[in-house]
């Protein structure tokens, strides 16, 4: 694992590279960027967990984007150079922030629900810790109220009629590693039964809360074998998978960078790892 400060400082390193040239010299035609919110006012629940992108460093991120790759659905065309965009959580800023920019540029997405939290009706441990940070007294119930920090299912069935896809992301959010694998495949399915009542699904694309680290083969196995889900993606970074319908994405928000700065460290880690033949993620 790489920590904050090494790659805060590659991250500086890079900026002698031409992205062109980082690019052709990794191999990485596609690139799956994501995030979790958009706000210029970090809300409770989130600002104590992670950095949240301003409107306008997202704005800026978009266009470093689109100027090097082509916004793409998945699966993406493998003759372009894309980026494929997602979103975890199922975050109200999705449908009142996000939208509304991604459609005035063209850009597609995949969005990534918890059913449990869909209307408001839960919400994810972190969130709730992160509040009571600020109070340690709320009743994070009443929160949920008066926030409405979650999107609603009318919210997401106007998402899929504006073009997006949507996605599962478990339950409740638990770490897989964590859960037997009984409760891992209960968690994927419950969650797309519960999104298939809302919306029409005709590829099943699941993320992983937190991260497929520690999950077992037997697992992805079950998984396509079974039809559970079409495809599942992590987040590793620029990584390739043992399992092809494995997918590893770029959490962008994780050290604060912006996109340019982050993607164009995470293709020379790729570049590093490869030479060294550490680049797939193995089980």
């Amino acid at each position: 694992m790489i920590n904050t400060l090494i790659f805060k400082i590659l991250s500086l390193i890079i900026t002698i590279f031409p992205t062109k040239f980082l690019i052709k010299l990794s191999g990485k035609k596609v690139i799956y960027p994501f995030y979790h919110i958009i706000s210029n006012n970090p809300p409770v629940h989130i600002k104590h967990l992670y950095p949240v992108r301003s409107i306008k460093q997202f704005e800026k991120d978009l266009d470093f984007l689109q100027k090097y790759f082509t916004a793409s659905d998945f699966p993406p065309e493998n003759k372009k150079t894309a980026f494929v965009l997602s979103f975890d959580d199922g975050l109200s800023e999705v449908y009142e922030i996000i939208a509304p920019i991604l459609q005035k540029r063209n850009i597609s997405a995949i969005f990534f629900i918890n059913s449990a939290f869909v209307d408001n009706e839960d919400m994810f441990v972190n969130y709730v810790e992160s509040i009571k940070k600020e109070n340690p007294n709320i009743d994070y119930k009443e929160y949920l109220k008066s926030y409405k920090p979650y999107l609603t299912k009318e919210q997401i069935k106007e998402l899929k009629e504006q073009g997006f896809t949507i996605g599962a992301h478990s339950i409740n959010h638990p770490l897989f590693s964590e859960i037997n694998e009984e409760e891992q495949i209960k968690q994927i399915k419950d969650n797309f039964t519960f999104l298939q009542y809302i919306v029409t699904i005709n590829q099943k694309y699941f993320a992983f809360p937190f991260s497929d680290n520690g999950v077992k083969d037997t697992f992805f196995k079950t998984v396509y074998e079974n039809k559970i889900a079409d495809y599942t993606f992590g987040t590793a970074g620029i990584k390739d998978d043992i399992f092809e319908r494995n997918i590893q994405r770029i959490p962008i928000e994780k050290y604060g960078l912006s996109a340019k700065r982050h993607i164009k460290t995470e293709l020379l880690l790729y570049i590093v790892k490869r030479f060294f033949g550490k680049e797939l993620v193995k089980r």
